[in-house]
């Protein structure tokens, strides 16, 4: 009896968590430097609107860095590995990626700008290599211990879907 498969990879929350951070830090420090040049220039210092526009900052930065880094993602079923976003209404043709499991020629954890991503690369030597958004393992909050069992997952459905082989699940 076969079994359609459906595996998704999405940052995990804590990932989620530290980027929507880093991200609220850098935004609150862009709002931070127009207003203290203002009151520079006019020379009176105001404490609470200061305070109260870098925690703006920081709130809207969070909430948009939390909904978009939940957006992002992959996923591997009985086709192919294909971002998380084509599955939305919106997704655009053009820029969209997608690798059947026929055209993968390897699937391998490399280490690009300070993280470590799964990269896709194709038998087609004119496509360039894939690197994927989601799962990934870096510094700090952005570390996934569990990257070397995703990764396998990825590998092990490359390895019985380029065969033409879908898993079984064996009954008793």
């Amino acid at each position: 009896m076969s079994v359609a498969v459906k595996i998704t990879f999405r940052p995990t929350t804590r990932q989620v968590i530290g980027r929507a951070l880093f991200l609220g830090g850098v935004s609150a420090l862009v709002a931070l430097v127009p207003a203290v040049a203002y009151m520079l220039v006019v020379g009176h210092w105001y404490a609470p609107t200061l305070g109260g526009l870098v925690l703006v900052a920081a709130a809207v930065a969070l909430a948009v860095a939390y909904a978009g880094a939940r957006r992002h993602g992959v996923v591997l079923d009985e086709r192919g590995i294909h971002p998380l976003e084509s599955e939305g209404a919106q997704s655009n043709p053009r820029t969209e990626r997608y690798a059947a499991w026929t055209e993968v020629a390897d699937i391998r954890a490399e280490r690009r700008a300070g993280r470590t991503v799964p990269v896709v690369y194709l038998s087609d030597p004119a496509q360039k290599p894939w690197r994927l958004r989601a799962p990934y393992s870096g510094r700090a909050l952005s570390a996934d211990d569990e990257l070397d069992e995703k990764i396998f997952v990825m590998r092990s459905l490359w390895e019985g879907y380029r065969r033409g082989l879908s898993p079984r699940r064996e009954h008793a």
